[in-house]
């Protein structure tokens, strides 16, 4: 099987939503629930201020799925800022459609990945991986991720956007 990887395109962002979407089903999350859309992922990629960075895997089409599509992957990462460790890459996404997976397009992904990471001099690659995917955290500990919430005990939280508002409208600013 052959296939390539290349930064993705505004063009992409239909097959990027199509990927979203079958994350949210795997993990029971409702559509309806989705803050993102085609056009917020073009804007908050290609806009005036770039919010992320996205590699897509494609195949040529006559190794398209079931259902007729070359985008078969992709990963998206963002810059974040460590006092302790400077510059780094946060991975929200990495992602193959499971008619494909064992053929190394994952693995070529987060190669490609550490590459721009490397070359943008980051000190770390970071990314969550759910409890609910032992297969996934393996996957990624075979290419030397390390599990921070095992090895120092680090829990990942977050403030939902309801809590952001009531952080802001109690803001003293």
């Amino acid at each position: 099987m052959s296939f390539a990887i290349r930064p993705c395109a505004p063009k992409d962002m239909k097959d990027i939503m199509r990927l979203v979407k079958e994350i949210a089903g795997i993990y029971n999350v409702p559509l309806g629930s989705l803050r993102t859309n085609v056009e917020e992922l073009k804007k908050a990629g290609f806009g005036e201020q770039s919010w992320y960075e996205c590699l897509v895997a494609e195949v040529p089409a006559e190794e398209k799925s079931k259902e007729g599509y070359t985008l078969i992957g992709y990963t998206l990462f963002s810059y974040t800022y460590s006092t302790w460790r400077g510059k780094n890459i946060y991975m929200d996404n990495l992602y193959v459609m499971p008619e494909f997976r064992g053929r190394r397009i994952g693995k070529a992904l987060i190669e490609q990945a550490g590459e721009v990471a490397w070359r943008q001099g980051v000190s770390q690659l970071r990314m969550h991986v759910s409890s609910q995917k032992a297969d996934v955290l393996s996957f990624i500990e075979r290419r030397g991720g390390e599990n921070l919430t095992d090895k120092d005990g680090w829990q990942l939280l977050r403030f939902p956007n309801e809590v952001l508002r009531r952080l802001a409208a109690e803001s003293r600013f």
